[in-house]
């Protein structure tokens, strides 16, 4: 079947715009394929990748996430991904502290659903949830004139006892300040990262999971995919096209 001209010049704009559309996924397969045959010479096992992109895709949160408070003059109280830290030493899963209160034996760090306390030195004590309190959600700390900590509960306001094991509501004045947070300094991020991370994600786990797409999930695949079909339509069309033309007769110029 002879191709009219039109049709040829239609042929060959879809055949150059699928080309150019998987040149880009073409390259990353060939190069990621060859690092992946070399694992050993690259040592691409040993290579630790701490990308906070990277992470996350791998469900890791990123050191922007990280909340950290002066709990002690040489310590700090780091909140991420769920957890509490006591500098890097992982304490409980909780959401983010809204106060810490120093008791003269311990240190009560309250959140929204729990009351956590710690010894002096960090050691985990207990964890009260929200069945042992008065109220179902913690909505903020204050202080009252006299430097006594008040709970400002869903249910009302709350003056823990001495040991925080007992609590009567409140109804007088009190003041709100914002817990504080600060920047830790990088030595501590680092070693915080570490214990909530590992060491990170090996080089090799991440290029083989570009070269299949799932670095991207379920869209990468995809594209992966489709860009593998598009080859394939390429290369055929390519050998068919060859085909024919190789079967035209020869053209002779008149002279």
């Amino acid at each position: 079947m002879k191709l009219t001209l039109p049709r040829k010049r239609t042929l060959l704009a879809w055949h150059r715009w699928v080309g150019f559309a998987s040149a880009l996924f073409l390259v990353i397969l060939s190069l990621t394929g060859l690092l992946l045959n070399h694992t050993e010479f690259f040592k691409l096992d040993a290579i630790q990748v701490r990308n906070d992109f990277i992470l996350s895709r791998y469900g890791m949160e990123p050191a922007t996430s990280v909340r950290a408070y002066r709990i002690q003059p040489d310590a700090n109280l780091a909140h991420l991904g769920g957890q509490l830290f006591y500098n890097s030493q992982a304490l409980c899963s909780a959401t983010q502290p809204k106060g810490i209160i120093h008791g003269e034996h311990f240190t009560a760090i309250a959140t929204a659903e729990h009351l956590i306390y710690l010894t002096r030195e960090g050691a985990l004590i207990e964890q009260v949830g929200a069945s042992q309190l008065p109220y179902h959600e913690l909505l903020a700390v204050g202080l009252t004139a006299e430097g006594q900590a008040v709970l400002i509960g869903d249910t009302g306001n709350w003056l823990p006892d001495a040991d925080w094991i007992n609590f009567q509501e409140y109804s007088g004045a009190y003041q709100v300040e914002p817990l504080a947070a600060i920047a830790l300094p990088t030595e501590e991020l680092d070693a915080l990262l570490t214990a909530f991370q590992g060491a990170g994600v090996p080089l090799y786990r991440v290029l083989l999971d570009l070269h299949s797409g799932r670095l991207f999930g379920w869209g990468g695949r995809t594209l992966m995919d489709l860009s593998a079909l598009a080859i394939l339509l390429l290369i055929s069309s390519g050998i068919s096209g060859w085909l024919r033309k190789s079967r035209q007769p020869p053209t002779h110029r008149s002279t």
